[in-house]
């Protein structure tokens, strides 16, 4: 089975090591039956973000061997690359990619930024291309710059481009993206167990996949939204309880 959804880099005041977050999901493996992990960097959010430093990153994640667990990049790119005229298709020579993804929450995309629109008609070309190999990756949530629809017009003009809708928010609205367009699917990483259950509910279960948002749910679970102190609980529990609720809530599906 693959984790779709993980990450590795900076995040806010936390440096989460790829090789750490890997050796943690490799040891849990034979218990979880995951064999396969698709990864971004959250180092890609720095202000001072920049394609070279990224692609460093993912050098050094690329350490990382193992006979049970394949770790596949993908590309986050970001508008500031587009200003930058790093075009999508160099962006994306120096590793095996499986996707880019997209968080139109964290960068601003503007559509009628000739640059912005060159780089996303160039990705979405390209992951139609592509096809089955690769996948575009987008956060999507609550607020109009980032709801499942915002890139509609996106799915619509590249039907063969693979679409994932990270974390099915809000749920109706993936639900019609999902409905709507042949090659869109969703995640549930990072999902509250109500959303989850309705997009798992809604016939359309083979659209959904499994992701973690990993370890992005440790930094929640001691740092962030209620002011956790740093403890000493590790990565390996803290990935152990992401996927024990997991299971439970999904594993007719799943599993």
């Amino acid at each position: 089975m693959t984790d779709h959804h993980l990450h590795i880099g900076q995040f806010n005041e936390v440096y989460y090591d790829p090789l750490e977050v890997f050796n943690v999901i490799e040891s849990v493996s034979s218990l979880t039956g995951i064999t396969e992990g698709h990864y971004s960097s959250t180092s890609s959010c720095r202000d001072d973000v920049e394609l070279s430093k990224i692609e460093e990153e993912t050098k050094y994640a690329e350490r990382f061997t193992s006979d049970v667990l394949k770790i596949r990049p993908y590309l986050w790119f970001v508008p500031k690359y587009a200003e930058e005229s790093i075009s999508v298709k160099s962006a994306l020579e120096s590793f095996d990619y499986c996707g880019i993804k997209l968080h139109p929450f964290a960068q601003k995309w503007i559509f009628d930024n000739k640059k912005h629109r060159k780089a996303l008609d160039d990705l979405f070309e390209i992951a139609s291309i592509k096809q089955n190999d690769f996948s575009i990756l987008i956060h999507c949530g609550f607020g109009k710059e980032c709801r499942p629809s915002r890139f509609e017009e996106f799915f619509r003009n590249y039907p063969d481009a693979n679409v994932i809708l990270a974390h099915s928010n809000p749920a109706c609205e993936t639900l019609e993206m999902l409905k709507k367009y042949k090659n869109v699917k969703c995640d549930i990483a990072c999902t509250k167990s109500d959303n989850i259950q309705t997009v798992l509910s809604s016939g359309f279960k083979d659209k959904v996949l499994f992701g973690t948002d990993f370890p992005i749910t440790h930094w929640y679970e001691h740092y962030g939204e209620q002011n956790f102190p740093a403890d000493e609980k590790s990565l390996t529990e803290s990935y152990g309880r992401t996927l024990a609720q997991y299971k439970k809530i999904a594993k007719q599906f799943f599993y």
